[in-house]
């Protein structure tokens, strides 16, 4: 075999094994470019707006579909006090109830002035409450569930529409929601039929506290049978006299 065909098949072979090992290389980049951006999908998360420290009302749509997303964004202040006025209807009359109302972590204190009768004084611990009349030396002391009509919450002793029982409701139950100002407050609200009695009740939550800041409660004939409107609400602020017992005691969440 000649030099020169020699040469040539020498020379043929270099350029095919760079050839493929430009290839091979070529490949492997390829491959690693592939890797390095084709990360498996993640879905996109979208937080909830906090519509309570929120001050725009174009976050969310609330529809009575939405409602229900938008009560479990909110969240009630650790401590504040207000003034609550309740009013209950029947066919000949009403009642009237004025109920000043503290919170500080975990406590519960209700001063109520009702229709006719002594001031009520009212303490409600995580697992214990405290009932005395102004004038009584000593409070009447039990566990929630103590007085034979079943646990209570610290929102039924305030005799409050507790707005979170329509996380619990059927979507069907729920008629109407949206954005309204209330009583000078920026406020979502919702209506729904109640399971139970099939009444019609509706609620005013206010933006900046998360506070329910009204409610009303219709029969079946369509009849205003309930009524609350909370005062202004001063977050941060709590009396401590509110929460001592006539022998001067100052209870705190682990007494």
């Amino acid at each position: 075999m000649s030099t020169k065909r020699i040469l040539g098949i020498t020379l043929f072979g270099v350029l095919f094994i760079a050839t493929v090992v430009g290839i091979l290389l070529l490949t492997l980049y390829l491959r690693r470019e592939s890797d390095a951006v084709a990360l498996p999908d993640v879905p996109t998360i979208v937080e909830t707006p906090n519509l309570v420290e929120s001050d725009t009302l174009d976050r969310i749509e609330i529809t009575t579909e939405t409602i229900q997303v938008v009560v479990s964004t909110l969240s009630r202040p650790a401590i504040y006090r207000r003034d609550v006025k309740i009013e209950s209807y029947w066919e000949d009359g009403k009642a009237e109830y004025s109920v000043s109302v503290s919170v500080r972590e975990g406590l519960t204190s209700l001063r109520t002035l009702p229709p006719t009768g002594a001031e009520k004084r009212i303490i409600i611990t995580p697992d214990t409450i405290y009932i005395w009349y102004i004038g009584d030396k000593a409070p009447f002391i039990g566990n929630l569930d103590s007085l034979g009509d079943g646990f209570r919450t610290a929102d039924e002793w305030q005799m409050l529409v507790t707005y979170e029982d329509v996380l619990e409701l059927d979507i069907n139950d729920i008629i109407d929601a949206g954005y309204v100002e209330y009583n000078d407050e920026e406020c979502v609200y919702a209506v729904y039929r109640s399971p139970l009695l099939g009444y019609t009740r509706t609620f005013y939550i206010s933006l900046e506290a998360g506070l329910i800041v009204g409610a009303e409660e219709y029969d079946e004939a369509g009849k205003l049978v309930y009524s609350m409107v909370a005062g202004e609400f001063f977050v941060g602020e709590a009396d401590p006299a509110a929460f001592t017992l006539p022998d001067g005691t100052e209870l705190a969440v682990d007494n």
